[in-house]
């Protein structure tokens, strides 16, 4: 197997370390490596002995995260991509993981209904991240005619304290609001999220580019 951690701890910046640390606050082992460069690390696994990379114990963040983008991309089908998945969710502790993981997921057509359902059912978990995961990876993968009234109605329906599941919903319906706008304006005008990210997704609709300036003084009457 390629030395992948050489190839991480060669990559080091510690000014690098420095800025991530501040993005991903209380996040352990961080070394300071560049995400592009990470996933040139997970592509050489996957050239490689990628199977027995996955039962290799993680030691640093940038570990973590490289563990992910093998797991999001690797050729396998996708009822083992589930499998893995399941298994690395309890790694997931902050946002940057992840977000880049859910982006990275492949998602083949064929399977589409299949790894819909595995998601939303993330839900129910009531756990920080893995509702975060749910959301970001529908907003990612799903952003259609077929699925954003479930989505909708998940923002509106799930509650949990975490700050960065909360953070996620926002910019949930924030992108529901750029893609759908009458079905989000909806949402906001029932005000069925909770407060905080009803109000947070407001602000991140005010601060987007692909929003008008009229609709942007139109949400801001929704504030709660």
């Amino acid at each position: 197997m390629i030395d992948y951690r050489a190839m991480i701890r060669d990559s080091a910046e510690p000014e690098y370390a420095e800025f991530i640390r501040k993005l991903v606050p209380g996040k352990e082992g961080i070394v300071g490596v560049r995400v592009p460069k990470l996933r040139s690390i997970a592509k050489e696994i996957l050239k490689d002995d990628w199977e027995s990379y996955l039962n290799d114990d993680m030691t640093c963040f940038e570990e973590e995260f490289v563990r992910g983008l093998a797991i999001a991309t690797a050729p396998m089908d996708t009822g083992r991509r589930i499998a893995l998945t399941e298994g690395y969710l309890d790694v997931i502790d902050n946002w940057s993981t992840s977000d880049t993981f859910c982006s990275s997921w492949k998602v083949p057509k064929k399977d589409r209904d299949a790894v819909w359902d595995y998601f939303s059912d993330l839900m129910d978990s009531g756990k920080e991240f893995r509702m975060r995961v749910s959301v970001i990876m529908r907003i990612d993968h799903f952003m259609d005619e077929e699925h954003i009234d479930p989505l909708i109605e998940d923002l509106a329906a799930y509650r949990n304290d975490g700050f960065y599941y909360k953070m996620g919903a926002a910019w949930a319906a924030s992108v529901c609001f750029v893609y759908f706008r009458e079905r989000t304006l909806e949402l906001l005008e029932s005000r069925r999220l909770e407060p905080w990210v009803q109000n947070k997704t407001i602000q991140k609709i005010r601060e987007s580019f692909r929003v008008s300036d009229a609709d942007k003084e139109i949400v801001s009457k929704y504030r709660v």
